[in-house]
C-alpha cells in the first residue's frame, strides 16, 4: 500500500534566506576588496588624535609661554626699580656727603670762632663763611662778628661788605647791598660778645667773585674802622 508524505512549502524564508546570504557575501567581499578605504578611515582617525594630542601640547606651551613672559616682566620692572632705587640712595648719599662735609667746616668755623673769645681781640672780623645755594650764580654768606672785653662794654656801629672779582677781564667791586637777595638787609650791629650776619646773594652771571672785603664802623670817634680781606672760599666756586 502506498504513502502519501506532505510537504510544507515556505517561498518566502527561503527567499530570506538567500537574501541574507547574499548581503553576507557582498559585504565580505567588499570588506576584503576595500581595505584601502578602511585603512584611510583609520589613519584619518589616527591623524585626528595626533592633532588633538598636538593643539593640547601646543596650547599648554603658550600657557608656559604667557607665564615665562609674565615673569620676565615682573623681573625687568623688579630691576629697574632696584636701579632707581639704587640711583636714588646714592644721590642721597652723596647730599648727605656735602651735608656732612659743610657742617664739619661749620663747626671748624665756630671753634675758631671760641678760641678767638678767649684771646681778647676786641671787636673784631673773625671770618666769612660761604656755600652755594641751589640756584645758578647763589649763595649764602655769613659774616661773624667778635667783641671780648673785661668790662660789659658794648660794640655798635656799622658793618660794610663789599665783594671783589673779575667781570669781562676787568676788577668790579659789588656793595652787598647791590646783589643781596633779602630785602630787610640790615648791617648795622650793637652786640656785647658775638654776633653773626647772614644774607643771600647773587652775582651777575659774568661775575667771578675772588676776595670779600668787610669794614667796621665803630660808633663813636675812639675807635678806627676795622677791615679785613677774605679769599672766596674755592670749595663755594
Amino acid at each position: 500500500m502506498a504513502r502519501l508524505v506532505v510537504k510544507s512549502h515556505r517561498p518566502l524564508q527561503m527567499a530570506l534566506a538567500i537574501v541574507v546570504l547574499s548581503m553576507f557575501i557582498a559585504i565580505a567581499t567588499w570588506l576584503l576588496l576595500d581595505r584601502s578605504h578602511w585603512s584611510l578611515i583609520y589613519d584619518r582617525f589616527n591623524e585626528s588624535r595626533q592633532r588633538r594630542l598636538l593643539w593640547e601640547v601646543n596650547q599648554g606651551l603658550e600657557e608656559e609661554n604667557t607665564r615665562l613672559r609674565e615673569s620676565v616682566m615682573m623681573l625687568e620692572r623688579t630691576t629697574a626699580l632696584d636701579r632707581q632705587t639704587a640711583a636714588m640712595v646714592q644721590d642721597e648719599i652723596t647730599e648727605l656727603q656735602k651735608e656732612v662735609f659743610r657742617l664739619k667746616g661749620e663747626l671748624e668755623f665756630y671753634q675758631g670762632v671760641m678760641e678767638a673769645t678767649g684771646q681778647g681781640k676786641s671787636l673784631d672780623v673773625h671770618g666769612i663763611f660761604v656755600r652755594p645755594l641751589s640756584h645758578r650764580d647763589g649763595y649764602r654768606l655769613k659774616t661773624i662778628l667778635t667783641h671780648v672785653v673785661n668790662t660789659d662794654a658794648v660794640a655798635e656801629g656799622v658793618m660794610r661788605i663789599r665783594i671783589e672779582g673779575i667781570q669781562e677781564g676787568n676788577t668790579r667791586f659789588l656793595d652787598l647791598k647791590d646783589v643781596t637777595l633779602d630785602s630787610g638787609l640790615d648791617l648795622t650791629f650793637k652786640f656785647r660778645n658775638f654776633k653773626r650776619f647772614e644774607s643771600n646773594l647773587a652775582f651777575p652771571a659774568d661775575f667771578s667773585p675772588q676776595r670779600v672785603f668787610v669794614e667796621l664802623q665803630p660808633k663813636g670817634q675812639k675807635e678806627a674802622n676795622i677791615k679785613k680781606v677774605f679769599d672766596w672760599p674755592e670749595s663755594a666756586g
